[in-house]
């Protein structure tokens, strides 16, 4: 009984920093796609002006 008592404990130690973990990496690769798009964004439209 005690071994699932720790069991359980650890669990709900574990889970909340790990799901904050996670959400912190989606927004960083939320921040690194946006960028990615501005930046794609703005090469195609400096390369339209180049071809003018």
């Amino acid at each position: 009984m005690a071994l699932l008592l720790a069991a359980v404990t650890g669990i709900l130690l574990t889970a909340p920093a790990g799901s904050a973990r996670i959400m912190q990496l989606r927004a960083t690769a939320r921040k690194h796609c946006r960028a990615d798009h501005r930046a794609v964004k703005a090469e195609a439209e400096d390369s339209s002006k180049a071809r003018r």
